[in-house]
């Protein structure tokens, strides 16, 4: 792997980073304006634990900020996969360096 490719890699590993950070302390702030309670509901709907009947009723409830924390969490969720992916390209590389 180049130089540059690495750089790259590490550069994107220290940009991920900063948003997954970013992302909690969005997620903190819009599940302090909702509160506890909506916050659980919300996690019931996002894990897709509702009924079919259910669901189509929570979704009717959703506000600003319900749609706010679904969006952080989906973020959040592709930001994590990312990283992990990054993580086990910068493995394979130094393992095909040690062997």
């Amino acid at each position: 792997m180049k130089i540059e490719d690495k750089q790259f890699l590490n550069d994107m590993v220290v940009q991920l980073d900063e948003t997954i950070k970013k992302l909690v302390d969005e997620e903190r702030t819009v599940a302090n304006k909702i509160g506890a309670d909506r916050v659980t509901e919300l996690k019931e709907f996002w894990k897709q634990e509702l009924s079919e009947e259910d669901e189509k009723f929570f979704k009717m409830t959703l506000d600003y900020w319900d749609k706010m924390l679904i969006r952080i969490w989906a973020r959040s969720k592709r930001i994590h996969h990312t990283r992990a992916q990054v993580g086990q390209t910068f493995m394979k590389l130094n393992s095909k360096l040690e062997g």
